[in-house]
């Protein structure tokens, strides 16, 4: 019986290395150890949760415009082929010394990780299943590109940092091809964009994707769901407030100074009347590890898929890390194209975004939301300014124009409540906001 029992586990190792080898080699192109097997076996892929990611960036060649599709942090399925692809690549492939050019590259097929701020190499790898003795030459990634070429049946993958660059040359032509076709027949749902760098623009800080728009873009109408301003819906708000607790029977609720307060033993939700929802949740156990950002996302967007108030889509707009606690800032965003607050909501909200989440240890401490939801209006504005007027009007009101643009994106500037907004040229320069007419 002993022996029997022997061999049964190794027929099992066997039939394992098997399965994994030809997955290896053919159709799954994603983690290849054993935990990640089990899994994927139990619960299909496992998408990769990448904070600091703005967009995926789609360049089909012949160096017209391409196409950002967003971060929409509830629905990344979007990417998962291309998640793969990247591991496949850095997991087999060859480092090669190499920059990325990007006139050239805008000349050719391309999918391009952009991340609004850089993410620790090490989160990377363990989100896409890319193996711990690679990739060990870069410790930040703020770009990832991946260049099918088919001629040569050769797929490149840089992954890039200030001043760093390290090329993945993988030489395999089902996966070269693979890709290309990925790229081909991605959907063209987003916003159209070409490259600072590769149009050869050197007004910017590094390359920055920039819109590209011809005819005109829908204003919105921004609505807050349980009030209209003079009466509270207690009915709409108390349906929203039940989605943080896990038996809504038992909370208990009260109303002191015009703040809605739902309560159990470890939960509370307030809502106040300018417009914000908060969460605080005191269940919270320190277990002593390290913070692990990476984990804390993933946390924030679970939470984020309770709150089933959200009628939007949801970008990431900024991370704040230490060693205590992750701080994520997210936005709302209409077919793809973002909305911020003004400076001045934001100071008397007391809120940096729309929705603010921190996370400690994997829990949910302090949960933000500016209730409201955004609907196309039935009128559209026409894109009449371009960006490099747009980027001249901000310069004439500085003192020295020769500083450099951090970043330039269309995007809607709202107050609160209000009809028919339109969208805006939003441009960084030193870390500081400017709007100016589109």
């Amino acid at each position: 019986m002993k022996n029997f029992g022997k061999n049964l586990f190794i027929a099992f190792l066997m039939i394992l290395a098997i399965y994994q080898t030809t997955k290896l080699w053919f159709d799954d192109l994603s983690s290849h150890n054993f935990f990640s097997f089990i899994l994927q076996q139990n619960s299909g892929f496992m998408q990769a949760q990448l904070y600091g990611l703005d967009g995926v960036v789609i360049n089909r060649g012949e160096n017209t415009s391409a196409i950002i599709h967003r971060e929409n942090v509830l629905d990344n399925e979007y990417r998962k082929e291309f998640d793969k692809l990247i591991a496949a690549a850095v997991n087999k492939g060859d480092i090669e010394i190499k920059k990325v050019d990007w006139p050239h590259i805008f000349n050719n097929r391309c999918a391009v990780y952009n991340f609004s701020q850089p993410i620790a190499a090490e989160s990377f790898k363990k989100g896409l299943g890319i193996g711990s003795g690679k990739m060990n030459e870069i410790k930040m990634i703020d770009s990832v590109v991946i260049v099918p070429n088919t001629t040569e049946n050769v797929l490149r993958t840089y992954i890039e940092n200030d001043g760093e660059t390290v090329c993945y040359v993988l030489k395999r032509t089902d996966i070269t091809q693979k890709c290309a076709d990925t790229i081909e027949s991605f959907s063209e749902t987003g916003s159209s964009c070409i490259s600072s760098r590769a149009s050869g623009f050197n007004i910017f800080s590094g390359n920055t994707f920039i819109p590209v728009v011809s005819g005109g873009i829908n204003n919105i109408n921004v609505t807050n769901p349980v009030t209209d301003g003079v009466m509270i819906d207690t009915d709409a708000l108390e349906n929203i407030a039940n989605n943080f607790f896990d038996n809504p029977a038992v909370k208990w609720s009260s109303v002191v100074n015009g703040i809605y307060s739902y309560s159990d033993e470890y939960n509370v939700v307030k809502y106040s009347l300018n417009g914000v929802l908060e969460y605080s949740g005191y269940n919270f156990v320190d277990d002593g590890d390290e913070e692990n950002p990476a984990g804390n996302y993933a946390a924030a967007l679970e939470f984020l898929k309770k709150d089933k108030g959200i009628k939007n889509d949801i970008i990431l707009s900024k991370v704040n890390l230490n060693k205590e606690r992750s701080q994520f800032y997210f936005d709302y965003a209409v077919n793809g194209i973002p909305s911020f607050m003004s400076d001045e909501m934001k100071k008397g909200l007391g809120m940096h975004s729309a929705i603010e989440v921190t996370v400690s240890h994997g829990n949910v401490v302090k949960y933000k939301r500016y209730l409201c939801v955004m609907e196309q209006s039935h009128s559209k504005e026409e894109i009449t300014g371009d960006f490099v007027k747009a980027i001249d009007n901000v310069y004439n009101s500085l003192e020295s124009n020769e500083m450099l643009v951090d970043d330039i994106d269309l995007a809607y500037k709202i107050n609160g409540r209000q009809n028919d907004v339109s969208v805006c040229w939003k441009i960084t320069i030193d870390n500081k906001t400017f709007w100016e007419a589109a």
